[in-house]
């Protein structure tokens, strides 16, 4: 994508390959009115931007008619790459789409590379890094919480709160290049009550958009929960609970789950993957050993733990002993088959659980953490998972500005760790030549991840991860 390649003018088919309805061809570069004129003559002499015109596109050389039409026009500076773009929409058969690309090839197109558009548009500053990266997140989103996230950062939300934080650090930068440049003649440009008032709101803002990553993370990949305990719980039923489908097999034999089953659901716009684990427990059977393995693997991997204890049986000292290797700041517990216990029962299975050595790490009411529930009542589900989205939805309300992307989270943490060393060697009194090499380090970090610097290991690392056509 670098050099010539950027002058060429590129096609590809933008929607998904198959047979469909319509299919949605995009022509854009120096060349794309010229080319799409020879194709389509049924154009006027003077197209109007962001206006559809209908006809029969054809193969120039041989005078082939190859389908009826709508291409939409836009003119250079107004089209998603900022070049001349034309959109040829077609009926969706894959051998019309071959045969319209074969044209426009012939006449002197070149087929897009992986994430060309997008990378054009970057190039030609439609859009910065994050955007661009945004459009994928966009496309891939696999809940209506990660399609809004990344639209919220296609719009612009984190890319403003990063151009705020590389301002501030450019106004102090400036002062402090400019206190070396009249440090002979001892004076003070800036007071060092100024400087690191400056600074301390630059920390600010970046802890918090490196304290959001998690959420982020959970927003745009979704939740992961194992659901853990002892054998014959109800571990299993309540994973077919949740999924609202027989996913795990369910009988009364010990053991019966071997493996780490793995499903997804989503409730109030979240994608939540649930993964049933083998129920712990010391076992002579070499399969059902290497299942409780995976199983500890995969509570120790989860966001969250559901560890599930039978009602009727109370809390034993053997779910005890295996709560207590969880963290209990992830950790919900959830007393299954509570349908069959009477109230005086439940009052007092309450009261030991809220005695239990397990809670006595978790601030606050040790009972929030519990769950009363049945894997045969439906409306578990909704007890459960709502309440669980309702807290996760608390937590995202606190900010707005939230990284999703690993490669953000990596440049703004390096960027976060310069700027409270410059915030040191301020309060230290040291010499202006010290804080901005540490500062210039932060301002490179925070421009990295807008783009506004980059190498080809950053635009291979973003674009090659695109689909043809976009």
């Amino acid at each position: 994508m670098i050099g010539d390649r950027d002058r060429d003018t590129i096609c590809a088919v933008s929607t998904p390959p198959g047979v469909g309805g319509i299919s949605v061809i995009r022509l854009s570069g120096p060349k794309a009115l010229s080319l799409i004129r020879q194709a389509a003559p049924f154009l006027p002499s003077h197209l109007e931007s962001h206006r559809v015109y209908y006809g029969i596109f054809q193969q120039p050389r041989t005078q082939k008619s190859i389908d009826e039409v709508l291409v939409t026009w836009f003119e250079r500076g107004r089209s998603f790459t900022g070049e001349e773009t034309a959109e040829i929409s077609c009926h969706g058969n894959p051998l019309i789409c071959r045969d319209i690309l074969e044209t426009l090839v012939e006449l002197g197109a070149r087929p897009a590379d992986r994430g060309e558009f997008t990378y054009r548009a970057f190039m030609n500053q439609r859009i910065d890094l994050v955007q661009a990266e945004s459009v994928l997140a966009l496309i891939e989103s696999r809940s209506s919480a990660a399609s809004r996230l990344a639209l919220r950062q296609l719009q612009g939300e984190l890319s403003r709160r990063l151009s705020e934080i590389e301002s501030d650090i450019t106004w102090a930068l400036a002062h402090i290049e400019a206190s070396i440049d009249f440090s002979t003649e001892g004076l003070e440009v800036v007071e060092t009550q100024v400087l690191d008032a400056r600074l301390e709101k630059v920390e600010t803002s970046l802890q918090s958009l490196v304290a959001s990553f998690q959420r982020g993370r959970v927003m745009k990949d979704g939740l992961r929960i194992a659901l853990s305990g002892r054998p014959n719980v109800g571990k299993s039923s309540l994973l077919n609970n949740f999924l609202e489908e027989d996913r795990a097999i369910v009988t009364e034999i010990a053991g019966t789950t071997r493996d780490v089953v793995e499903g997804e659901t989503e409730i109030d716009g979240i994608r939540l993957v649930f993964l049933d684990t083998a129920g712990l427990r010391d076992a002579d059977d070499r399969v059902e050993r290497l299942g409780i393995e995976k199983s500890r693997k995969a509570q120790a991997e989860a966001d969250l733990v559901f560890f599930v204890f039978d009602a009727t049986e109370g809390w034993q000292a053997a779910d005890e002993a295996l709560a207590s290797e969880l963290d209990p700041k992830r950790t919900v517990l959830l007393a299954n088959k509570s349908d069959l216990l009477s109230a005086e029962t439940k009052r007092r299975l309450e009261e030991r659980l809220a005695s239990s050595v397990f809670f006595t790490s978790i601030p606050g009411k040790a009972i929030e953490k519990v769950f009363f529930v049945s894997a045969l009542d439906k409306t578990t589900r909704y007890q459960v998972l709502h309440d669980l989205a309702g807290r996760f939805q608390a937590e995202q309300a606190e900010t707005s500005a939230t990284l999703s992307s690993a490669r953000h989270y990596e440049r703004l943490l390096k960027a976060l760790g310069n700027v409270r060393l410059s915030r040191e060697q301020v309060k230290a009194g040291l010499g202006s030549e010290f804080i901005a090499v540490d500062l210039k380090e932060s301002l490179l970090a925070v421009q990295e991840t807008l783009g506004k610097r980059f190498d080809d290991q950053i635009m291979d690392r973003v674009f090659q991860e695109f689909c043809i056509g976009k």
